[in-house]
């Protein structure tokens, strides 16, 4: 290639300074491009002193952003360089490509930036399927893996604060996760769902003005002790699932009756003129005994089952 297209291509992939292309080999599905350094010195990552005594070089390949439907390859050459300061313990060192890519990296940086975006916007499964319409080979943990790289959001002042609880390792380990329901973003995640260690992020964030929780009796506990201005309230998940156990103790109270009409055992009764609905007072009813001793028989289960785990993991913490 002639100076001119080597300067053309290099414009056009927006290459950092001195780093320049040296050869483009296109094919019907990739393109690959050598890319060498040309800076005449390397600074010593360890000491900082710079170097231009050249050791030797070796190839290296990266993906890049995909270029009209075609992966790019980089072929990078990179050079090795002999230390001269005496006392550092790095005699020989690789040169860093900064604004290109990283040491011991298989993708570019602006790449690397891309899978995260699609990590942040679309979860791994769903951020493969776009990321394969654009031209990007990856897969789910690949993309995982780079989106668990980012550094942690910083937490500002919480006023809507939404508490659950969530599974580490499914029915074994579980942890609690706590979002700004206001920004829409996860803040933190808790080892656990013990009432001490959420009362302890509470008393750090006393800014806590409401927080939407599920039924559970332990982070209201921790709720009333460390942030006694915060209002508590039940989320949308929680307050469906309050009407849905209403209505199957109602239905069930109504349930032998309905089995008993069908029978033929109750007369048909003449339609009577309908009636204004009933105060709420007056429409509760008790449920039978039967169905309230089954309700509370599940209860009772799901208690001693999480109380089971819970020593599970106090052995586990002593053994």
């Amino acid at each position: 290639m002639d100076p001119s297209e080597i300067a053309l291509f290099s414009r056009v992939f927006h290459l950092p300074a001195e780093i320049t292309i040296t050869s483009v080999d296109p094919s019907p599905t990739e393109l690959v491009m050598g890319v060498a350094c040309q800076a005449p010195r390397m600074e010593c990552p360890e000491c900082h002193q710079p170097s231009a005594r050249i050791h030797g070089s070796y190839q290296r390949t990266v993906a890049d952003l995909p270029c009209a439907g075609r992966n790019v390859i980089l072929a990078l050459s990179v050079r090795k360089f002999v230390c001269g300061t005496p006392t550092c313990p790095r005699k020989i060192f690789t040169e860093r490509l900064p604004g290109l890519v990283e040491s011991y990296a298989r993708m570019t940086s602006r790449l690397i930036a891309l899978v995260q975006a699609l990590g942040l916007v679309a979860g791994g499964q769903m951020g493969t399927r776009q990321a394969d319409r654009t031209g990007i080979a990856t897969t789910p943990s690949t993309l995982l893996r780079h989106l668990m790289q980012l550094p942690p959001p910083l937490a500002g002042a919480v006023r809507v604060l939404g508490v659950d609880d969530w599974s580490w390792k499914k029915g074994r380990r579980f942890g609690t996760i706590l979002v700004d329901l206001e920004r829409h973003k996860i803040i933190d995640l808790l080892p656990d769902r013990e009432r001490a260690t959420f009362a302890r992020w509470l008393r750090a964030h006393p800014t806590v003005d409401l927080i939407s929780r599920d039924r559970g009796t332990d982070y209201a506990a921790a709720a009333r002790e460390a942030a006694p201005q915060a209002r508590q309230i039940a989320d949308r998940f929680h307050l469906v699932r309050n009407l849905a156990d209403v209505l199957e103790q109602v239905l069930a109270r109504c349930r032998a009756e309905i089995r008993q009409r069908q029978q033929g055992l109750f007369p048909e009764l003449p339609a009577s003129p309908a009636r204004p609905l009933p105060h709420p007072k007056t429409w509760k009813q008790q449920p039978p005994q039967q169905m309230e001793r089954k309700y509370q028989a599940h209860r009772s289960e799901r208690g001693s089952i999480s109380a089971h785990h819970g020593a599970a993991r106090s052995g586990s913490l002593l053994l």
